[in-house]
């Protein structure tokens, strides 16, 4: 098994009001030891980060049409910039929409899939890694 980790590092948009607009620091981080998943690390402030963990499928799908239901919705969107997608996010403690360029996320998803190719996940999978994490993952 491969112990790789691959991150992106990058800045999205975060619409607070409909006049203010906040740019989030943002990490996306891939283990092939957990090859279903994406986790998104999302800087706020230097002292509050929030982080979401969803499938790396539908962030790669959401980037080309709309997917999700419940608390993790993506879908590309329409710019005058170029390709953007957004990525909107619901918890009991609210809901945010942040957007960003469609290309990094893309290359970046790229090489995941060359890292765990779609439908090898489970060849990586480490089952042991879960049993020793303590739960509230």
């Amino acid at each position: 098994m491969s112990s790789l980790d691959l991150r992106l590092n990058t800045h999205l948009t975060l619409a607070v009001t409909s006049n203010l607009q906040l740019r989030v620091r943002t990490q996306f981080s891939y283990v092939c030891a957990d090859p279903y998943a994406v986790h998104v690390c999302f800087t706020i402030t230097p002292a509050q980060a929030v982080r979401w963990t969803f499938a790396r499928e539908l962030l790669d799908q959401g980037t080309e049409f709309s997917v999700g239901l419940g608390d993790v919705k993506i879908a590309p969107v329409e710019s005058s910039l170029g390709q953007y997608f957004s990525i909107e996010l619901e918890s009991p403690n609210g809901h945010a929409r942040l957007e960003g360029p469609t290309a990094p996320v893309k290359s970046w998803i790229a090489k995941t899939y060359d890292a765990v190719p779609a439908g090898s996940e489970p060849e990586f999978l480490d089952i042991d890694r879960f049993f020793e994490e303590p739960s509230g993952r």
